[in-house]
Parts: C-alpha cells; sequence; structure tokens
C-alpha cells in the first residue's frame, strides 16, 4: 500500500512540471506491480515433481530465470532449496556433481547481488574446488563469477588472472562473450576507457550476442557510461533510452533501472536537475514497487548527489537518513537469511547423518559377506601361504647365483679397466713430466745464452766500437762479433715455446682463457694494462705466468662452481714489479683449514722462483682472490 502510495505522490509531482520538459519526461515509465519474472508453469511443475533430481531441475531451470532478471534474494533462496535437495540424490549420479556446483553458483550470486561479497567470493571458491580440473561450463561460470566478484570489490588485481585463463581457454561461445564483457569491467575499473570501450565494442559487434539479450542490454550500457565519462553525453542518453525499451520489452527490469539512473546522473551533471530528478524519482518509484532494497539503495544515492549539486541540503540530509535506514533493515535481512542458511545445514547436516548410518549398515552387511568368503577360502589361502614362500626361496636362490655370476663379470671388467687407466696415467704422466723438465731446460740455457754469453758479446761489441776502425781487419772483426751476437739471441729465442714467439702475451692470455669460457658455464673478464710494456717482459717470465694462469684456471674449473671470473695483469712502473690478480665468485675455502693441492704447491713454487709474493684471501661462500706480485728484475 506504501508503494502504490509513494508512486501516487511521485506521478502527481511530475504533472506539476509537464509542460516546462514534456519530451524528456516521456522518456521515464513508472510500474505500479512488481513483474512476473517466472512463469507459473514452472511452479506447478515444480509441485507436481515426484523425484529429486525431478525437483531439482526445475529449482534449477526457476533460479537460472531469476539470475536474468537479477532477483538476488530469489536466486539465492532456490540456490539454498538446490543445497538441501542434493543429499537425496546419490553422489554417483552423474548429475550429482553438476548440481552441486550449479548450487554454489546460485548462492554465490545472490550474495554477491545483495552486497555479502566476501561470502559470495568463498561460495564460487567451494563451487570451483568441486571439479577444479574440469573445463565444463558451469565450471567456467563458477571462475568468471568469481572475477566478476572481485571487480565489484575493486580488486583488479584478483580478477585479472581468472579473466586471462578464461580468455585463453577453449570455452562455449556464450561463456566467451560473458569474460569478453566482464575483461571490460576489468578496464572501467581501472578507468582505462579506451580499452574497456574496445572490449565492450568487440563483444556487441559479435553476430551471436543477440542471442543473449540481457548480457547485450548490459554491455551496451556499460559502453554508453563510458562514453559518459568521455564527455559523448548525446550518444550516450541514446543508448540509454534503446536498452530501457529493450529491457521493458524483454522483462528486464533491473537493467531499465540501471540506465535509468545512469541517464539521470548525465543530467545531473549537466545541471538539468529537473529531468534528472524525474529520472530518478521514477526509478525510486519502481524499485519501492518491486522491494528491491539493493537498487534503491543505489536510487538513493544517486538522488542525494542530485540535492547536493541543486544545494537542496534539507532533501540531501533526509535522503541520507533513509538510506541509513534502508541499510539496517538490508542487514537485518542478510542477518535472517544467514540464521535461514545456519539452519538449512543444519537440516542438510542431520540428512547427510542418516545417509551415513544407511551406508556404514550397508558396509557392515558387506563385512559379514567378506568373512564368509574369508573362511570358506581359508584352507586355499592356508596352502597357498605355505607353498608361496618355497618358491620364491627357490627363485631368490637361482636369482642371487646369476647375480653373483654378473657381479664377478663386472669386477673382472673394472679391475681390467683399472688398471689400464693407471697406465695411461703413468704414462701421460711421464709425458708431461718429461716436457716440463725439457721446457724448463730450454729456458734455462736460454737465459744463460741470453744473459751469459749474450751479455758478454755485447760488451765486448761495445768496447771493439770504441777502438780505431781504420784497419779493415778490425772492420772484419767487429762485424763478425755482431753476426755472433744476433745469432746467440736468435738461439735463446728459439728454445722458448713457439707460441710466445707467434703471438702477444696479452693475446696469448685472452686466446686462452676465452677458449677455457667457451667450454664453462662462467664468464672470464682479463684486463692487461700498460699492454705494451706487458708484451715487452722478459719470456722466460711471461712462460711461467702463462703456466700459473693455467694452475687458476685448472683450479677454477675443477674446484670453485663460479659465475663469474676477474684475471688482471699489470706492470707497476714505480714499484718495477709486474702484478696478477685473480678473483671469482665460487663456493672459496678456508684457508686455515683446506690443505694444498698440486696446483696449489706448483704455483707457490713457481711465484718463489722468480723471488714473488703470494697472497690468497677466501672463505666459504664469499669466493677467491689470488693476487701475485714478481719484481721486474728477477728477469
Amino acid at each position: 500500500m506504501k508503494y502504490s502510495l509513494a508512486i501516487a505522490l511521485l506521478l502527481l509531482l511530475f504533472g506539476m512540471h509537464f509542460g516546462m520538459a514534456q519530451d524528456q519526461e516521456s522518456h521515464f515509465r513508472a510500474f505500479g506491480v512488481v513483474p512476473i519474472d517466472v512463469s507459473p508453469e514452472w511452479y506447478d511443475k515444480l509441485q507436481e515433481a515426484t523425484t529429486p533430481l525431478q525437483r531439482i531441475a526445475y529449482i534449477d531451470t526457476i533460479g537460472e530465470a531469476f539470475v536474468k532478471t537479477d532477483l538476488a534474494d530469489s536466486v539465492l533462496a532456490y540456490g539454498n532449496k538446490m543445497h538441501q535437495l542434493l543429499p537425496d540424490i546419490a553422489a554417483q549420479h552423474k548429475e550429482h556433481l553438476y548440481y552441486l556446483q550449479k548450487a554454489y553458483f546460485l548462492e554465490a550470486t545472490g550474495k554477491r547481488e545483495i552486497g555479502l561479497l566476501d561470502e559470495a567470493i568463498a561460495a564460487f571458491i567451494q563451487g570451483i574446488s568441486v571439479d577444479e580440473d574440469s573445463e565444463t561450463a558451469i565450471q567456467a561460470y563458477l571462475q568468471l563469477g568469481l572475477a566478476r566478484t572481485y571487480l565489484f570489490k575493486g580488486t583488479v588485481a584478483k580478477a585479472q588472472p581468472i579473466l586471462d585463463r578464461l580468455l585463453q581457454a577453449s570455452l562455449p561461445l556464450n561463456v566467451r562473450l560473458a569474460v569478453m564483457a566482464n575483461q571490460g569491467d576489468a578496464y572501467f575499473v581501472q578507468q582505462q576507457l579506451e580499452n574497456a570501450k574496445q572490449w565492450y565494442t568487440n563483444a556487441l559487434s559479435h553476430p551471436k550476442i543477440q542471442q543473449q539479450p540481457a548480457l547485450a542490454l548490459r554491455v551496451a550500457i556499460q559502453r554508453a557510461r563510458v562514453w559518459t565519462r568521455e564527455g559523448n553525453t548525446k550518444e550516450a542518453i541514446a543508448v540509454f533510452e534503446t536498452t530501457k525499451k529493450e529491457a521493458l520489452a524483454q522483462g528486464f527490469y533491473d537493467l531499465y533501472i540501471k540506465a535509468t539512473i545512469a541517464e539521470g546522473s548525465i543530467y545531473r551533471e549537466k545541471e538539468e536537475y529537473f529531468i534528472a530528478e524525474i529520472a530518478l524519482s521514477t526509478a525510486y518509484a519502481n524499485t519501492l514497487s518491486w522491494n528491491r532494497l539493493e537498487l534503491q539503495r543505489s536510487v538513493i544515492q544517486e538522488l542525494t548527489r542530485l540535492y547536493v549539486a541543486k544545494k537542496d541540503y534539507k532533501n540531501a540530509y533526509g535522503l541520507m537518513t533513509q538510506n541509513q535506514v534502508l541499510n539496517r533493515e538490508i542487514a537485518s535481512k542478510q542477518n535472517q537469511r544467514l540464521v535461514k542458511d545456519i539452519e538449512t545445514k543444519y537440516e542438510t547436516l542431520k540428512k547427510e547423518r542418516a545417509i551415513d548410518a544407511l551406508q556404514k549398515e550397508q558396509l557392515q552387511k558387506e563385512a559379514e559377506i567378506d568373512r564368509q568368503k574369508t573362511i570358506k577360502n581359508a584352507f586355499l589361502i592356508g596352502f597357498l601361504v605355505i607353498l608361496i614362500p618355497i618358491i620364491l626361496l627357490l627363485v631368490l636362490y637361482y636369482q642371487k647365483l646369476q647375480t653373483q655370476s654378473l657381479l664377478n663379470q663386472q669386477q673382472e671388467a673394472m679391475n681390467k679397466q683399472e688398471v689400464e687407466s693407471l697406465l695411461q696415467k703413468q704414462e701421460l704422466d711421464l709425458v708431461k713430466t718429461a716436457m716440463e723438465a725439457q721446457n724448463k731446460e730450454r729456458g734455462r740455457i736460454a737465459r744463460e745464452l741470453h744473459d751469459s754469453i749474450g751479455g758478454n758479446l755485447a760488451g765486448i761489441k761495445l768496447k771493439m766500437h770504441t777502438l780505431p776502425q781504420e784497419d779493415q781487419e778490425m772492420h772484419t772483426l767487429i762485424q763478425q762479433v755482431d753476426s755472433t751476437y744476433e745469432q746467440v739471441r736468435e738461439i735463446s729465442h728459439s728454445l722458448l715455446p713457439k707460441a710466445f714467439k707467434e703471438k702477444a702475451f696479452t693475446k696469448l692470455i685472452a686466446h686462452y682463457v676465452d677458449d677455457i669460457a667457451k667450454h664453462q658455464n662462467f664468464t672470464i673478464h682479463f684486463q692487461s694494462f700498460p699492454e705494451a710494456a706487458i708484451n715487452t717482459i722478459d719470456p722466460a717470465i711471461q712462460v711461467v705466468l702463462f703456466n700459473i694462469i693455467k694452475e687458476l684456471m685448472t683450479n677454477a674449473v675443477k674446484h670453485a662452481a663460479a659465475q663469474q671470473i676477474n684475471l688482471q695483469v699489470s706492470v707497476v712502473p714505480e714499484e718495477e714489479s709486474i702484478e696478477l690478480l685473480y678473483e671469482d665468485d665460487g663456493k672459496g675455502f678456508d684457508t686455515e683449514k683446506s690443505a694444498q693441492g698440486i696446483g696449489l704447491k706448483n704455483i707457490i713454487y713457481r711465484v718463489e722462483t722468480l723471488h714473488g709474493t703470494l697472497a690468497i684471501d677466501s672463505a666459504p661462500q664469499r669466493g677467491t682472490v689470488v693476487s701475485i706480485s714478481i719484481p721486474k728484475a728477477s728477469s
């Protein structure tokens, strides 16, 4: 009665101003009764159903009809009814899983639309968990519903991964169109209007969208809201008018109200307050008539903003007070619904317990049958228990003989391979020792020729150049001494390794470390400065430095497990020394506890032969630094 009176008063208000804005007023329409959302035929069939499976099928049909018309209370109620009927359907029935997920879907959808977002999220997740790995349409709708609920809360970061998975999945066309619409909503929430408009346009341009009229109208309203924010209010109002007519024609009254609210907000922004008031008051009258508390709250909030814009603070305050009353009424209904849910769950639990009792009784009967079978087969089992171990022992003994024979053959082969390996190692060690001794002796002879004989010849040559050269014989003698000095130098240089004569020392090192890095999982950075001074180091010292670098690289490959190695060779003119710095980021070692290996001993020996110094800084998990300093005078 109070709703009819409110409508009458609103219509009287409209009549007073009809002459001022006749064209605009004609777009808004109030209803005196609640529209019929479900055909009475389905209620009759539900009452006539004789089996639980028939009843739950009709409940599913009615609940889906309420989903399309956005009647949240009814959606939630029929989701609860479906939950109550599920214990009467065997869990093994092929339809049980579908109806269980559908019950969660209806329950979650209803809770979302009445504002219980956290409970809706929990219900959607429960429904998804029932059959998480399936790719059915109801599973996709549950995931889409969860994403849409996250969008209602404004948590796009949680909704977007779900939408991404659904967009990549192979889904029925109707589900894919709904996913596209929600992707547009995600961009709309983030104020990315161009992206939102693109997704809405893509969905509306699909030829099959008209087979889902409610979705098509919702997407059209959303795209018009984007146009509104972009300032294109004329086209937006035209779309709202079209969608309102189609919504009325097809019975989607909630979409009609939402389009009216959006249209009223445009007129408020344009300061056409009278038209905005007509639109919003009409919408409010309809929500009162239908007892749609959530839509009432939305309209009151928009009317409050309108009166604030008009500076009618008295009415704005009154609407704010009414909004608080409405919030308390919604909260009260939600509490009643929660109590009813608890009662429903209790009844469901009692049914489940009764089913469990029947199952236990069935299990007891089956256990008795199994016991009788066990007694009948006792003698046969006893005979097999005695016979099988004997057979197994014989099989095991035979396998043991075969295994022992195979092990003996493998041991002989391993011994043979070990002997061959030792012989090969000894041969390699002998060759290595011989080559090292040969290089050492060649270096010693080269140094002796260069330092002793070469030095003496150089001194003689200098003295002879100071003598008068008028005598032809003296001139010939000086030429012979020069020739002999050059031959000694060539012989001393020829005794050094060939690689040190063909390449500059720095290029030889660079080529070596590059070759190492190609076959390992670490990088090597080599630096030399000044490069010209390093390339003129005495060849004998170059050989020793190169061997030290090879030992360092060998240790790195075997033990360091490094990712990066830095190698630096430099000549310090002030200190007249040659500096070698090695660094790696490997696992390092304890310098006080770890014993010196052959490679480290070789490095120490070579440094000492050149009267140099060596320092090692290392610790477990901190890498290793080796610093070597060799005086240039050692050459």
